[in-house]
């Protein structure tokens, strides 16, 4: 499949050379699943956690098993503390420190499902009981920086109340029955690009996501997107708030773009405290008049902000962006598929794909000219 993948955008990037639009299509795209062998597992494991770092149990998990830990032991922090399973409560520094969790306590046990970057740590203490949503190895860390962890250690029982004797993936058939059925011609009905207020054209629309509001809303939650603030004096008071609570305040607002004539409905991001100023991964969503096997189809543009650069349009400071959008586009399918959140997913070349192009403030962007493409579960 990837060979295939490969082949066709090889293609489409000869034709851009030559001067000629590829051709409107729809590629599927294959489950990229971690392989899980339940039927070689035990009903229950013990595992040590004594380094900092993020640790490779070994243990597989599946798609629908239901898991029950249980963890004792304490750790010592660099800077005095001790904590148990369950953590320590947050101090004032710790809010200028960079943790795996933001929303768990420093020195609490976490765990995670799999490698991948976007995938999203869940807390564990002293006991949880977890539904797993997707199928890989489970990994488990102190919540501490490298640096804040000293020494210690905590012992951590994993056993199976249900388990699934197979691997239960997304299989290639479903993302084929995508790619053959989802109607090619709504995307030519779709603006390639949104704008801001004065109508200039910005970034390029590169995601679809079919579903409800509540499946949208929902699958962004699990994938470990935050709805940012809608305006400044939301973002005061909240972040006021989330310092007094000692928490990281990671909804920072994001400006306003326009399509079909009407700004974003939803507004996601995914970014680490101190960081989210300069730094992160978000997005902006359009609900369309569009319905795709019965549902709503909504379409969006995501970019990763990397720092600041000027505004050409008046002189000012405004945030950077990565110049391979298409990045920030297969990060938004990372961070679904490791939770989850979708059944099939296919990329459209709608007609007229952008390939080059510079944002609303200036800012330059490349891209395959392809829409990401998911249902979601």
């Amino acid at each position: 499949m990837q060979t295939t993948a490969a082949v066709l955008l090889t293609g489409c990037i000869l034709c851009a050379q030559d001067g000629v639009a590829p051709a409107p299509r729809v590629e599927a795209i294959a489950p990229t699943k971690s392989a899980a062998h339940a039927e070689k597992r035990k009903d229950k494991y013990t595992v040590k956690v004594e380094t900092a770092g993020w640790v490779d149990t070994g243990i597989p998990l599946v798609a629908g098993d239901v898991l029950t830990m249980t963890a004792e032991g304490d750790v010592k922090l660099a800077d005095g503390r001790s904590a148990g399973p369950e953590g320590s409560a947050r101090g004032w520094r710790d809010m200028l420190r960079q943790f795996p969790m933001p929303q768990a306590d420093a020195g609490a046990l976490v765990g995670r499902v799999g490698d991948s970057a976007a995938a999203v740590p869940f807390l564990i203490g002293r006991s949880a009981t977890v539904d797993v949503r997707y199928s890989g190895h489970l990994y488990v860390r102190i919540n501490a920086p490298v640096e804040l962890f000293a020494s210690g250690s905590v012992k951590l029982k994993v056993q199976f109340d249900r388990s699934q004797k197979q691997v239960n993936v997304e299989s290639h058939d479903l993302a084929q029955d995508l790619a053959e059925t989802l109607p090619l011609q709504i995307f030519a009905q779709i603006p390639r690009r949104v704008e801001d207020e004065q109508h200039r054209p910005g970034d390029v629309v590169n995601f679809a996501l079919i579903g409800t509001e509540q499946q949208v809303k929902e699958v962004f939650a699990h994938a470990g997107w935050i709805a940012v603030d809608k305006s400044v004096d939301d973002a005061i008071v909240n972040g006021l708030f989330a310092t007094l609570e000692r928490r990281a305040y990671l909804a920072v607002p994001m400006s306003t773009l326009y399509l079909f004539g009407r700004p974003q409905d939803m507004s996601y991001a995914r970014a680490e405290a101190i960081r989210v100023a300069a730094v992160r991964h978000h997005l902006r969503v359009w609900k369309t008049k569009f319905t795709v096997y019965g549902k709503p189809l909504w379409v969006g543009s995501a970019t990763h902000d990397n720092g600041f650069e000027r505004d050409e349009r008046n002189g000012g400071i405004t945030h950077k962006i990565d110049e391979n959008i298409d990045e920030e586009r297969d990060f938004i399918r990372a961070s679904f598929e490791a939770s989850g959140g979708y059944l099939s997913a296919a990329y459209v070349t709608p007609v007229h794909p952008v390939s080059k192009a510079h944002t609303a403030t200036g800012g330059s962007f490349h891209t395959d000219g392809r829409i990401l493409v998911m249902e979601l579960n």
